[in-house]
């Protein structure tokens, strides 16, 4: 399905399209992820000992019933429906993780004014990539994402797009808002000024880099790099400018002590995106240079991670994103304008 699925009304009524739509697919991807985290024993241990359900009432209340909807048009269990929406919070959780290292963002104010970025995951997600619009009234996000999980990234037809980084090594809490409902929560803000606002306001479950770019509050062009963890957020470039990001953090001292890094290739990257990044002008640009090592992964039998897809946000006096369903490199770039959809 290359083509966004389109799901509309209230929180509710959104989650029982997807799930009904997507029920083969949840099923497949739900199996591969429980297993991988050790069986059903292991997820329930997991939730058990955390608040992740609380702090999305709490936070993004209208997200949680779209959840609830989806379990149950898909007709899961809804705890493992939620440890897959609990991906990055699994990462630090798991003694058998470790460090992870997923995605590079960069970030233009243009004009065009552009943000895109690789979404690097387990290769047992390959299969699940789907892009999916939301609608309601006034508004409409697309995410690129995996069958049954809220959203990895997306635009609005608000005028912004979001991308994200993992940050692994910063401190975390099993009391935050998760990093999905963090984006989805961001997306679905009024403007770009409003979306880093909600970023810097809510507690956050898990370290991670959050690059807002689009129209802010007055109208004008914003650029935002907002590095959090649970102790709190900061800036990790200036605003309005242009930047780039890996799977370190640029500004924060917010680091766990325990998470020690593992070999990383994340500096390297971070140079790519530095040098390379400059010269960066236009959405072909971007996708280009998101399609080619170190930034693209590709697949290979001896790598378990891999770029689970890609996009580029494009905005003009309307909202284009660009997305691949897999390595951008071996994968079809497809377009969708972000609108406000009534079908």
């Amino acid at each position: 399905m290359s083509e966004p699925l389109v799901v509309t009304g209230d929180g509710r009524a959104r989650g029982l399209a997807q799930g009904e739509h997507l029920r083969e697919a949840i099923h497949e991807v739900l199996e591969r992820v429980i297993d991988s985290m050790g069986g059903p024993a292991q997820v329930e241990a997991f939730l058990e000992n955390t608040r992740f359900r609380e702090a999305i009432a709490t936070h993004t209340p209208d997200l949680l019933a779209e959840f609830d909807g989806i379990a149950a048009g898909a007709g899961v269990p809804t705890n493992h429906l939620l440890a897959h929406n609990l991906m990055d919070e699994h990462w630090w959780w798991s003694e058998t993780q470790g460090n992870r290292e997923a995605c590079s963002t960069l970030a233009t104010p243009g004009p065009p004014a552009l943000v895109g970025q690789t979404m690097d995951l387990d290769r047992l997600l390959d299969g699940s990539q789907r892009a999916i619009t939301h609608s309601t009234t006034g508004s409409s996000v697309t995410v690129l994402t995996s069958a049954g999980l809220v959203g990895l990234c997306g635009a609005s037809s608000a005028g912004f797009g979001l991308c994200v980084n993992a940050l692994t090594t910063l401190e975390h809490s099993g009391s935050g808002l998760p990093v999905a409902f963090v984006i989805r929560g961001a997306l679905a803000q009024p403007n770009a000024d409003a979306a880093a606002e909600f970023i810097r306001s809510v507690p956050h479950a898990s370290g991670q880099h959050y690059a807002i770019v689009g129209r802010g509050r007055s109208g004008n062009t914003v650029t935002s790099s907002v590095e959090c963890s649970a102790f709190g957020t900061i800036a990790s470039a200036e605003p309005g400018s242009r930047f780039g990001h890996a799977n370190h953090p640029l500004a924060t001292a917010d680091v766990d002590p325990a998470m020690i890094p593992a070999e990383s290739r994340s500096e390297l990257r971070q140079s790519v995106l530095d040098v390379a990044g400059s010269e960066v002008t236009t959405a072909d640009d971007l996708a280009e240079l998101l399609s080619v090592s170190p930034l693209c992964l590709t697949r290979r039998d001896d790598h378990e991670w891999f770029t689970f897809g890609a996009i580029v946000v494009e905005i003009n006096d309307v909202v284009t994103m660009r997305y691949t369903l897999g390595p951008p490199d071996a994968e079809q770039w497809h377009s969708t304008v972000v609108e406000i959809s009534l079908r």
